[in-house]
């Protein structure tokens, strides 16, 4: 794939991501890091945007996966 297309990709799930709900916005973020990664090895630029969402999805990940935990 090109990067332009890799980047519609990016972009497409970045609106799925906004509509999702919390069982379907980890997946989708699955989808969306890996588009970032290929958009990076394929010599492109990650649009700050979508970089920022990357790590804010990863941060609730985080944050979600402590509050299953005992105490």
């Amino acid at each position: 794939m090109n990067v332009e297309t890799l980047l519609s990709r990016a972009e497409a799930l970045e609106a799925k991501i906004q509509k999702a709900d919390d069982m379907d916005r980890y997946e989708l973020h699955q989808q969306l890091h890996r588009t970032l990664v290929n958009i990076e090895q394929n010599g492109g630029r990650v649009p700050t945007r979508l970089r920022r969402l990357d790590l804010e999805l990863l941060d609730q990940e985080i944050e979600d996966s402590f509050d299953n935990m005992p105490v």
